[in-house]
């Protein structure tokens, strides 16, 4: 099987916040022996539709929609859902799955506290 992950942001119109985005894919491309592919939602390319029908060319047989979301909004419940449901009737050889937002993750409050102690020492 040659599984291929996108990691799908919601996009910027903000480069910085873009450039942020694909460092972190590029850090995924390290840790990773399969490929690897960056999207977004909106207001940055490449789309996911543009990501997928990448994938697909390199013969990918499942693909992982990786959100790179906090929450569970609507992105998450009815627009990324709707898409692979679209994408898997385009694409019946490739299977798809759909990865969870990171919620309330306990990893995240200690990320959370470190930035917070940062900013009382910057203050």
């Amino acid at each position: 099987m040659s599984s291929v992950l996108i990691v799908l942001g919601h996009g910027s119109r903000n480069p910085a916040a873009t450039a942020q985005f694909m460092e972190l894919v590029e850090h995924l491309r390290s840790a990773r022996h399969e490929p690897v592919l960056p999207a977004f939602m909106e207001l940055a390319e490449p789309g996911l539709d543009a990501a997928v029908e990448e994938a697909v060319a390199t013969g990918a047989t499942e693909i992982v929609v990786q959100p790179c979301f906090l929450f569970d909004g609507m992105h998450i419940r009815r627009d990324i859902p709707e898409m692979l449901s679209r994408f898997a009737a385009q694409h019946p050889a490739v299977a798809f799955r759909f990865g969870r937002p990171f919620g309330a993750d306990p990893r995240l409050a200690g990320i959370l506290m470190e930035r917070a102690e940062e900013a009382a020492c910057l203050a």
